[in-house]
């Protein structure tokens, strides 16, 4: 599996589409964690839920990075930033490489 992070509007999906063609593609990560979490799922459920989708094929995985910005102050956005990475952490560990695109360049960081 291979994970992407990088800002909003960077270029992560055309980065994904020219260097790993063929591969499955799990966009927008981080709305989907968001999804989950609005559905009152846990932390856990979220991380099962990722690893069932991807268990079968060549996939790479892209989110947005939420922990770059300023602290929201709604209580569930927080959360939401919180659970987002922590995921995000668990994912780049398991990952056989990690990226970190920016203006559409993508830097190795695993």
């Amino acid at each position: 599996m291979v994970l992407i992070v990088g800002g909003s509007y960077q270029g992560k999906i055309e980065f994904a589409k020219e260097y790993f063609p063929g591969s499955f593609v799990f966009d927008k990560l981080h709305l989907f964690i968001k999804q989950c979490l609005e559905e009152d799922k846990s932390e856990a459920q979220i991380l099962e839920e990722i690893r069932k989708r991807i268990q079968t094929g060549d996939w790479v995985i892209i989110s947005d990075e939420l922990g770059n910005g300023i602290v929201p102050m709604d209580e569930g956005d927080v959360r939401w930033r919180e659970v987002t990475g922590r995921i995000l952490i668990e994912l780049a560990r398991e990952a056989d490489r990690v990226y970190r695109v920016i203006l559409g360049m993508g830097q190795r960081i695993k």
